[in-house]
């Protein structure tokens, strides 16, 4: 079958990770200009021979395919339903790993001696179960080291871990979530004497109680989610005693230039913004220039229309179709994003050979309204953002529309101050909204905070709660 079913028993799983860790970081240093494409050619014919060869699942959706675009998309759902499926090693079943998720306190060992298992929040109906390999979690270890966290516009470059550094992370703390679960490992795995301090706090927690922990600590890099350093970022702007990091990272949630601003403002530091995903951990990275590079010798993307259809260089797609070239355990071949991507075709002025790639959100997330002239009007979350963060000055909020079409607005504010962000949020939509020839709409304001996700604590600004969504 494979090395998995051999006769000899397998090393323990951190000597496995250790050494193709060691591996990967070596390819990942490799100029990407002239070996980059080359590896991605190998790794790809690799992953296609052992998916079609050794899943069950691909191997009947594929019968003879050869290159990429001959595969079918498949989605979440789909992967879930067959789960049995679908890895290559047969003694993987969903029954197992959701045992082995439910534990709780073992995420940071190796299920079956050889694998991590972490879940996806579920934003999209469905939470997914992935099996990540030591190959897959070294080449995130890599390109996280040796591309994201080594950029930036001072000093040397910055590991991602090293002595006597302090962290904290707070994010999703509860579950078998990729950063709850890759942080535990990482400083798990740390060489003696380089294991940073770290600290973790539920972003479920009030907003008093993590300033007064993160106060406390004192870390020297804060790794969160952009809603979440925006609302800490707004409290320190009027703080006497200003929290203050030397690098904030972010990730999870769709960041943008206000936000961006403001973080970078409020705490005199460097941002550094990410693009990943539970499917695939490490997508692309920021540059110096604020641009995000595609890591496209180890995942694939394809910005696609509604049909699966290929978009134009430079259009924004309808969703995207990722391919995950480390791990070929749990193959994902052309898997079915609900993220609005495009290739960006001008050149990024760091000189990075890798491919400038821009993020607009879910396209699951859009606000579809009636139009005044009959028709619908569709609304992407990145533009509601834009109008009340740019036109309203209102930086922390969340627009819901109820089940009956009424838009509500929430704010993480009180009395006088929420009274007046709504009134200037509402003028701002209302105004756009009918220069866009949006039907009239009920705007109100919300007596509550803003909805987070129960398990992964994610924000999602524009929320849509009617029925037919």
């Amino acid at each position: 079958m494979n090395a998995l079913r051999g006769r000899h028993p397998a090393p323990p799983f951190d000597a496995v990770l250790s050494a193709q860790a060691f591996h990967e970081t070596w390819l990942a240093t490799m100029d990407p200009v002239r070996f980059g494409q080359w590896f991605r050619r190998q790794r790809l014919d690799r992953l296609i021979a052992t998916a079609t060869r050794d899943s069950p699942l691909y191997a009947r959706r594929a019968r003879g395919a050869r290159v990429l675009g001959d595969f079918e998309p498949i989605g979440k759902h789909a992967l879930m339903r067959h789960f049995d499926d679908w890895a290559v090693d047969r003694r993987i079943t969903r029954a197992g790993a959701e045992a082995f998720i439910d534990a709780g306190d073992t995420i940071a060992d190796g299920w079956l001696e050889r694998y991590l298992v972490w879940t996806s929040s579920g934003t999209s109906g469905m939470p997914g179960v992935f099996v990540q390999d030591a190959a897959s979690l070294a080449a995130y270890d890599a390109v996280e080291a040796l591309r994201l966290r080594s950029t930036g516009p001072a000093g040397p470059p910055l590991g991602l871990w090293a002595a006597g550094r302090r962290f904290a992370y707070v994010g999703a703390v509860g579950g078998a979530y990729a950063g709850h679960v890759s942080v535990a490992r990482l400083q798990r795995i740390a060489p003696p004497g380089w294991a940073p301090t770290l600290c973790e706090i539920s972003v479920l927690e009030p907003l008093d109680d993590i300033e007064a922990r993160l106060r406390a600590f004192r870390p020297d890099v804060l790794i969160t989610y952009p809603t979440l350093a925006a609302a800490l970022a707004g409290r320190t702007m009027d703080d006497r005693r200003p929290l203050r990091f030397g690098e904030v990272w972010l990730g999870g949630e769709q960041l943008s230039p206000t936000q961006r601003a403001s973080i970078a403002d409020a705490f005199g530091c460097v941002v550094r913004n990410s693009y990943g995903a539970s499917e695939f951990y490490s997508i692309a990275f920021e540059c110096r220039h604020g641009q995000l590079h595609l890591n496209d010798d180890w995942v694939i993307l394809e910005p696609v229309d509604a049909d699966h259809r290929p978009v134009p260089e430079g259009d924004f797609s309808h969703a995207t179709l990722l391919t995950n070239l480390a791990n070929r355990t749990q193959p994902l071949i052309r898997y079915a994003l609900q993220d609005r991507t495009r290739f960006v075709p001008e050149p990024c002025p760091c000189g990075s050979a890798l491919p400038v790639i821009e993020v607009q959100g879910r396209s699951d997330g859009a606000l579809i309204l009636a139009g005044r002239d009959g028709g619908t009007v569709t609304l992407v979350p990145l533009a509601i953002e834009t109008v009340i963060e740019e036109a309203a000055g209102v930086t922390q909020f969340q627009l819901i529309c109820r089940p009956d079409g009424t838009l509500e607005l929430r704010f993480p504010l009180q009395g006088e101050d929420a009274r007046q962000a709504f009134g200037r949020c509402r003028r701002e939509l209302l105004g756009w909204f009918r220069r866009l020839g949006v039907k009239a709409q009920r705007v109100v304001q919300g007596q509550g905070e803003p909805l987070r996700a129960a398990g992964s604590g994610k924000l999602q600004r524009v929320l849509d709660r009617r029925s037919a969504r």
